[in-house]
């Protein structure tokens, strides 16, 4: 769907009695308020698309990791949002932010790959078995919409979910009282979240997911 679609949804329902609903989307040249309002709209769809792609790790990337020694960092990607696993090459799992201990023979043999900064991930421990080479899976953030005619590649599953967090931001902007509406649009969006989680949905095929990434240019 496109983002004006998304926005037709908002203005027709949601937000229609919010300021932010003047958008005039057939006007090709509207005025200062009704572009101020359709970028503000872009923005929160922007924040929506985002935070259902982090909960639900809908665009899955493979980040290679060569020769991941003891103590080796590696550069992540811009579009980072967080790990789902991590193997060695013959798909043996490696824990992720597991910071025990495990000597032998005065070596840490427990590995684990830490994320103790945003920008980078860090090797923990040495491979008793002399692996070195690792996949990291990660969820990706989408592409931005720059444009309300740009086309948002989301499956319909999560359209009301999508609504539901844009009318809980664009709420919030006139009231942050907890009891206010806002908190209703975000209660109503988790209980969209918790009816796709039991629907046991699994990543689409016409999404860009398990998309590899050699570790070269992100060291």
């Amino acid at each position: 769907m496109k983002v004006s679609e998304y926005i037709d949804f908002l203005v027709n329902g949601e937000v229609q009695q919010l300021s932010i609903a003047d958008v005039a989307l057939d006007d090709e040249n509207p005025g200062v308020v009704q572009l101020k309002n359709r970028n503000k709209m872009r923005s929160f769809i922007n924040l929506a698309n985002i935070e259902l792609h982090k909960k639900f790790n809908i665009l899955q990337k493979t980040m290679e990791l060569d020769f991941a020694l003891n103590g080796e960092e590696f550069n992540l990607p811009e579009d980072f949002l967080h790990a789902v696993s991590c193997t060695f090459k013959d798909g043996e799992e490696i824990s992720i932010n597991n910071d025990k201990i495990r000597m032998k023979e005065d070596v840490d043999i427990n590995v684990s790959v830490m994320f103790r900064d945003p920008s980078k991930v860090t090797i923990k421990g040495t491979d008793e078995k002399g692996r070195k080479d690792m996949v990291l899976i990660y969820a990706a953030s989408p592409k931005l919409a720059s444009k309300i005619t740009t086309n948002i590649s989301l499956p319909q599953l999560y359209t009301e979910a999508l609504i539901n967090y844009v009318a809980y931001k664009a709420h919030a902007t006139i009231s942050g009282d907890i009891k206010a509406e806002n908190n209703t649009y975000y209660l109503r969006y988790n209980e969209s979240c918790k009816q796709i989680n039991m629907l046991g949905l699994a990543n689409p095929d016409n999404l860009d997911a398990n998309t590899k990434l050699a570790d070269s240019g992100f060291i």
